[in-house]
């Protein structure tokens, strides 16, 4: 049986919305850019949003937009996508990293306070796999030490943390669409806000320095800014698929739901993902934790048997070579995000996966313990440790 990793969904609506666009003469900055970023904002129940075309632009214009720069420092976590530390060191100031929680892979406030310093002007939590943060206890730090709240939801695209929408708890929070839950068929992004000025901002600095529409103050610049916009076939797109997220993330939680049931029910060393009683989890993944050096066997067992499985991220940013070098990061600092990176292995919880493919997956899971594949983990944990099985 397939079990593809990887969910691509193209409908008669979107085919029809990408027509829509090429029958019109406006292929940006139209109509379609301010009904996706008033639909988008409607979702996460704030009243702005702004498109970009990527979700790292969106931090980077964020990031400049808030004046934050040279001798700046901002606060990260050390697992996750380098999007974060990128975008801060792009813009020029300095990434600060601090370690995560095990259990949802989460920064962790009593960590992000340990970390302020007078230079510190802000701190990214990553609501990561679709998990939100706590955030009520960021939320004190950063009004007691002023610092900026940016979430990056990325992977969280319509979560609820304690009934609210991510995005609609920091100063904003900023969303990718490049291959996650919403893809509009490329590359995207989006900022999500209640602060009309910092919204304003970031219109002006992703179109040259202008806010206007087409055809109205062509030359108006107002500021030096960038070309970072969205084209009208990306929120076409980007529309029709809003207007289902709710409906696709209620069926990533239930695929979920049976998929920790399955693997309880099964007796199997892979831990489920945790869910806090407060989140509403995305689940743009499922990501379990296995033990240590049994990963790549269990991935390898899986894929032979048309299983296919994700590892995001494997390395923590603080060891990528480039961060590494510039930061003088180096192993041992942040050990949870070590050891939890080195464990993971996701699971497919796409909407399109039937129950069936979820029984199969836990079934060859079952098989790799019950089997030859434990024995090839345990040699391989083994090594890992760098002793005897």
């Amino acid at each position: 049986m397939k079990v593809p990793y990887h969910y691509t969904r193209i409908s008669q609506e979107e085919h029809g919305a990408t027509a829509r666009v090429l029958d019109s003469d406006i292929y940006y900055q139209g109509p379609e850019t301010r009904g996706f970023e008033e639909e988008f904002a409607a979702m996460c129940g704030v009243r702005r949003a702004v498109s970009t075309n990527s979700g790292s632009s969106t931090l980077m214009l964020i990031l400049k937009a808030l004046g934050i720069g040279q001798g700046d420092e901002v606060i990260v976590p050390a697992a996750g996508f380098l999007t974060v530390a990128e975008s801060v060191v792009n813009v020029g100031a300095t990434p600060v990293f601090v370690d995560i929680e095990d259990e949802t892979f989460n920064m962790k406030a009593d960590q992000c306070e340990a970390a302020i310093t007078k230079r510190s002007r802000a701190v990214i939590p990553i609501h990561t796999y679709g998990h939100p943060v706590d955030m009520d206890g960021l939320q004190t730090i950063a009004q007691k030490r002023n610092v900026v709240i940016i979430e990056d939801c990325a992977h969280a695209a319509g979560a609820r943390y304690k009934g609210r929408r991510v995005a609609s708890i920091g100063r904003c929070g900023f969303f990718s669409f490049a291959g996650k839950s919403m893809s509009v068929c490329g590359m995207g992004g989006m900022m999500a806000t209640d602060d009309e000025s910092l919204a304003n901002r970031v219109m002006l600095l992703r179109d040259h320095g202008r806010h206007r529409n087409v055809g109205e103050g062509w030359y108006a610049f107002e500021m030096v800014g960038y070309n970072l916009r969205l084209s009208e076939i990306h929120c076409a797109i980007g529309r029709v698929q809003v207007s289902h997220l709710d409906e696709w993330n209620a069926r990533r939680r239930q695929n979920a739901a049976l998929y920790t049931t399955l693997l309880n029910e099964a007796g199997v060393p892979v831990r489920p993902p945790v869910v806090r009683e407060w989140a509403e989890h995305a689940f743009l993944h499922y990501t379990t934790l296995v033990p240590e050096g049994q990963r790549d066997p269990l991935r390898k067992h899986l894929l032979e048997r048309g299983v296919e499985t994700g590892v995001l991220y494997p390395v923590p940013i603080h060891l990528i070579p480039p961060y590494a070098q510039h930061l003088g990061t180096r192993p041992g600092q942040f050990p949870t995000s070590e050891r939890v990176c080195d464990r993971i292995l996701s699971l497919p919880v796409t909407p399109a996966i039937t129950a069936d493919q979820i029984h199969y997956t836990v079934d060859q899971i079952k098989a790799f313990y019950a089997g030859a594949g434990r024995a090839a983990g345990s040699e391989a944990a083994a090594k890992a440790r760098g002793g005897r099985a």
